[in-house]
């Protein structure tokens, strides 16, 4: 029961840890002052999404390499997670703002 224990303090520390870059990357785009609370807390809850996904795929990656499948949590991990996370949510905006060049490139024929 203890190692189960520890196993979910070290999920919910990524996912944290993830999230908190997403929160950092939300803050860092201001939005305007008429944009309704739904489209903001909508965003927010995105940008949540795709940071705590990195997150966990960069934990999944670093766990995969460490000799005996369990990654401390130390300062290199933390900082990997994190990065992961706000740079998920950087390449997800890069991906759509190709997709909808793409999309209103074909729609201009």
């Amino acid at each position: 029961p203890s190692h189960d224990n520890e196993e979910l303090v070290r999920y919910v520390t990524v996912i944290v840890l993830s999230c908190f870059a997403g929160v950092v990357d939300f803050v860092n785009r201001k939005h305007r002052s008429d944009t309704p609370m739904k489209t903001i807390l909508f965003n927010l809850f995105a940008k949540l999404c795709m940071s705590a996904f990195a997150g966990l795929l960069t934990y999944w990656i670093l766990q995969e390499r460490s000799h005996n499948g369990i990654v401390m949590l130390n300062g290199y991990s933390a900082v990997a997670i994190s990065l992961s996370g706000y740079a998920g949510n950087q390449f997800v905006n890069i991906l759509s703002s190709i997709w909808l060049a793409i999309v209103e490139k074909g729609g201009k024929k």
